[in-house]
């Protein structure tokens, strides 16, 4: 986890960003929404000014052109809102928690890749709304989870109503968030997968305040 004192130019307080710019949050809530974290099964978290999180279209352009997924789910394109909209929500948060979860694999005892990513992304969104929830309860009442990634919590996705409103969260790629170099940013050694592989991480993103 990421100490307090390592992160340069951040300030501290014990009120509420109302601006939605910097890092400004109770630091014993971080460090409690962190702990939070590990317990449920982070390999890492990180705190993270959301105003710094490196965006654009183009993140929207590889899910329409290049994902297999495109379309199959309500919580990717084109079903998510546009970008623009995603652009100003994002500007309304200062403060986020950058979750990493990682699963050890072997890819001789894989059947079914598709199946293992699905598990895989359920596992790390269940530790996403576990501080979603907790950040809720400490009055961080704008607590919202973002994922890496595609939903996974139907095998087939219905695409007219969410059978699991109260789970399902928007992708990061959905909103235009540049997730390699978010990871790379702080800290993590996130790249393409290849090779011979025996773990793999993936991200999300829990903005706060």
């Amino acid at each position: 986890a990421l100490a307090m004192g390592d992160i340069s130019n951040v300030w501290y307080n014990t009120g509420r960003n109302r601006t939605g710019r910097g890092i400004s949050m109770n630091q014993e809530d971080l460090q409690a929404l962190e702990e939070i974290a590990r317990k449920a099964g982070a390999s890492a978290v990180k705190v993270v000014d959301v105003a710094k999180i490196k965006r654009g279209v183009w993140p929207r352009m590889k899910c329409q052109y290049g994902c297999e997924q495109y379309g199959s789910n309500l919580c990717c394109p084109p079903y998510t809102p546009d970008i623009s909209f995603m652009n100003r929500f994002l500007d309304e948060y200062g403060t986020g928690l950058l979750v990493q979860y990682t699963k050890a694999m072997n890819l001789r005892d894989i059947k079914d890749w598709q199946e293992f990513d699905r598990i895989l992304n359920n596992e790390l969104l269940m530790v996403l709304l576990k501080v979603e929830k907790s950040g809720m309860m400490r009055n961080y009442y704008k607590a919202f989870a973002l994922k890496a990634g595609r939903c996974g919590l139907c095998r087939i996705c219905n695409l007219k109503k969410c059978i699991h409103p109260e789970s399902a969260r928007p992708s990061m790629e959905a909103c235009g968030i540049d997730v390699l170099a978010l990871a790379k940013d702080y800290g993590f050694s996130a790249r393409l997968l290849k090779g011979p592989v025996k773990q793999v991480s993936v991200y999300g993103l829990v903005l706060l305040e």
